[in-house]
């Protein structure tokens, strides 16, 4: 039975910058891409043919523009209220009918493959699999409920924070049947109401531990740690670029229209078209958009985006996020002083 995958884009929120402004968190950009798309390609690497995309209304065109760009075919599903996976289930489910599925939010990524997962489904009875871990936001806790359910007290005394993510996985005839229970699965739900339906159903329910799940919100710590995440899986030509003074180690993906000379490159990381590199050292886990400037600087575990620029910066950059056509530079006129244009909500750390 050809599996589907579900894709649900969760509301756009205002920006810190700009209260009139909203941005579709899937839609922030990890090792140079969308996190959706990666999101996509993961979906499809687990086997998924069909794929249904979730939002509402007030998301639904800008979602489709941003996805356009896939070479895949789509299905649409909308409602006008603000949707989140609970109603993701309900909306994908007459799409689904009794195919097993892939519910993935797009905003999110698990630190491992769904493929081996997969072949943990069973074929014939409804069987559904939650992924939860530890580390989880005070609104995706698990309930004292399930966490006594999964004896989690009796391994760790203090693991009252674990959490469900965005990953479901449904056998044939699962998602319909909890889509039309009175409350579908939702990241607050409690898991032990979700398993009573499921087997109620006559199928089963399990519920597996991951070492990693990373959902953003707006926090660069979690966009960073996402970019981690998509760089770990980076496919990369064994072929290395060669000559203009580089030193170039582990996996890097350096686009054919950007310059890069006399510089270290060590990865995983991704450097993306136009970028223009000199005299910098860019290490682990770092994503060089389209069209950045780096000269003169050293920057590791960073995002720095399109059209950003950083030139002859004393210090080593690390952790940062720099944003769309930022400028961070060097100034050597006098007096002497730090020069700063800082926008709302905008975290500055001076070392």
């Amino acid at each position: 039975m050809e599996i589907c995958g579900v894709i649900v884009v969760e509301d756009a929120r205002l920006t810190a910058a700009c209260a009139h402004t909203r941005r579709i968190d899937a839609f922030s950009e990890v090792a140079n891409r969308p996190i959706a798309h990666h999101v996509l390609d993961i979906v499809r690497s687990a086997g998924a043919k069909r794929i249904v995309v979730v939002s509402s209304d007030t998301c639904a065109a800008e979602v489709e523009a941003q996805l356009s760009t896939c070479d895949v075919s789509f299905t649409f599903a909308t409602q006008s209220d603000a949707v989140d996976v609970t109603a993701g289930l309900r909306l994908a489910s007459p799409l689904v009918q009794d195919a097993p599925c892939i519910v993935h939010t797009a905003s999110g990524l698990l630190g491992e493959p769904l493929v081996p997962y997969m072949t943990r489904l069973r074929t014939d009875v409804p069987h559904a699999i939650a992924f939860v871990h530890q580390g989880a936001s005070d609104r995706r806790r698990l309930s004292a409920a399930t966490l006594e359910m999964l004896h989690v007290a009796e391994l760790s005394p203090e693991s009252s924070r674990f959490g469900t993510t965005g990953v479901w996985l449904f056998g044939p005839r699962a998602l319909s049947c909890m889509a039309t229970a009175s409350r579908p699965p939702s990241p607050d739900v409690d898991l032990t109401t979700v398993a009573g339906r499921i087997e109620n159903a006559g199928g089963q329910f399990e519920v597996l531990l991951v070492d990693t799940w990373r959902h953003y919100e707006g926090d660069a710590l979690d966009l960073l740690e996402l970019n981690r995440v998509a760089l770990d899986n980076l496919q990369v030509d064994s072929r290395r670029r060669a000559g203009n003074g580089n030193q170039i180690e582990g996996r890097v993906l350096i686009d054919e229209q950007a310059s890069v000379r006399s510089s270290v490159i060590v990865g995983p990381a991704v450097i993306g078209p136009g970028a223009r590199i000199a005299d910098a050292y860019i290490g682990p886990y770092t994503s060089i958009g389209a069209g950045a400037h780096i000269e003169g600087a050293e920057i590791e575990r960073s995002i720095i985006a399109s059209g950003a620029s950083i030139l002859h910066v004393s210090g080593r950059i690390v952790a940062s996020v720099v944003g769309r056509d930022a400028r961070v530079f060097r100034d050597f006129s006098l007096p002497r002083a730090m020069r700063l244009r800082v926008g709302d909500g905008t975290e500055v750390a001076l070392c």
